[in-house]
């Protein structure tokens, strides 16, 4: 095959350094002649081209593999060196707000989670991000040119390609906010946003349950409801980013509770852990004062231990809650017929009787006549996958090593385009 070189053309050593930096990200620790091997390149030329990319900073030697049963010799082994750049991934939750310094392998460096206080609107909560990331970064002394951008995910409606929250229905006022603009210019790094619930998704595409997983759906319960979705191993986003919002799908027609998009009979109603607990209150109010809990300071945080006990008021609500959660997977089963059904977000606290629960509910309504087990599990990720996967969005972005397309900071786009 012959390259010609053109303007704007990518040479093929540049294809082969990519090449040979994908290989290594993706299955490293690997050594020269593996490399070799698997790229058909001749051993002389991979081995310049590795030496170029550990001069560059981005490969490093981590000592040799066990000889071979012939007695051979010991291969030198590589592996990317994640402490070649850093990142800075963020989660805007509806309560929460967290922000994360890591390494470009998503190892959280540095971490602070702060109250988000969304009823004082996109202005205050914008300025309060911008305060910390600016905090952690200086507390963390690394340069930063070091820091190749910032990964944000977002509760609500996210338009990832136009760096914009349309709609979130939960945060106070954030209707078309040019949230990547806006972070851009107050810090001066490239910036990529994403919904919180794909953000979730990715993180366990890469680093969790779903690793070698190609159809898989995230369910993220806590105020809200809403699904990350990977369909043969691509994140599906739909035209403006607003598939997966499987919260807002109408479940109750003959409802009455307005939810917090403005319809009335949405999931969301029916199984999110806000409006969890205002039927728990309610129903207290209804039965009278109880010794174990007074409705006036009852939190979500009292129901984990009270449904472990097994109170009634709690059990009999968390149980209806878990049967229509069961509804809204079954929904997603029918829609997008994944292999993995992994659940996010405050829910999981309930354990293992709350999960055996949303599985009587799936498989009582996903077609019953079709004996399956339905794989549908507790993410193991804990609660920083939103950042994890906000920081794994920036390194996907700039190390787009499938197409070639290296964007965002001139330090990486520097070492990955040398001549």
């Amino acid at each position: 095959m012959i390259y010609r070189k053109e303007k704007n053309s990518i040479s093929l050593k540049e294809i082969n350094r990519k090449n040979i930096l994908k290989i290594v990200i993706d299955i490293g620790p690997i050594s020269r002649i593996d490399i070799s091997r698997q790229l058909k390149i001749s051993r002389p030329t991979t081995s310049a081209y590795i030496g170029e990319l550990i001069e560059d900073g981005l490969i490093e030697e981590i000592g040799k593999s066990n000889s071979t049963s012939s007695g051979g010799k010991k291969a030198v082994l590589l592996q990317f060196k994640v402490r070649a750049g850093y990142i800075l991934g963020a989660m805007i939750g509806v309560k929460n707000i967290r922000i994360a310094l890591t390494d470009l392998g998503s190892n959280i460096i540095e971490i602070v989670k702060i109250p988000t206080e969304e009823w004082l609107g996109p202005g205050a909560v914008i300025d309060k991000l911008v305060k910390n990331i600016k905090e952690i970064i200086r507390k963390s002394k690394i340069n930063e040119e070091e820091i190749i951008g910032i990964g944000i995910g977002a509760t609500g409606l996210v338009d990832s390609k136009k760096g914009l929250v349309i709609f979130s229905p939960n945060l106070n006022g954030w209707n078309n906010i040019k949230l990547k603009e806006i972070i851009e210019k107050k810090i001066g790094l490239p910036v990529f946003i994403e919904n919180e619930c794909r953000v979730q998704a990715i993180a366990e595409k890469k680093y969790g349950l779903a690793k070698n997983i190609k159809n898989f759906v995230c369910v993220e319960t806590g105020t809200g409801i809403g699904t990350g979705v990977f369909i043969d191993s691509k994140l599906v986003s739909g035209d403006k980013g607003m598939a997966g919002e499987v919260g807002h799908i109408i479940t109750n027609l003959a409802g009455n509770r307005v939810c917090h998009c403005g319809n009335i009979g949405c999931l969301e109603t029916l199984c999110s852990t806000s409006y969890l607990l205002e039927d728990i209150i309610d129903d207290i109010k209804k039965r009278g004062k109880s010794s174990k809990y007074s409705e006036s300071s009852l939190k979500l945080e009292d129901l984990y231990s009270l449904y472990d006990q097994g109170d009634e008021i709690v059990t009999r609500n968390v149980e209806k809650n878990a049967e229509y959660l069961g509804i809204g997977i079954s929904n997603t089963i029918k829609m997008f017929n994944p292999e993995l059904i992994i659940i996010h977000g405050e829910i999981i606290k309930f354990g293992n009787k709350y999960l055996s629960k949303v599985k009587e509910s799936v498989s009582k309504n996903t077609f019953p006549k079709v004996k399956d087990n339905y794989n549908i599990k507790f993410s193991e990720m804990g609660d920083n996958v939103g950042v994890v996967g906000a920081a794994t969005i920036v390194f996907d972005n700039i190390f787009d090593l499938d197409s070639f397309n290296i964007a965002g900071h001139y330090i990486i786009k520097k070492r990955l385009s040398r001549a």
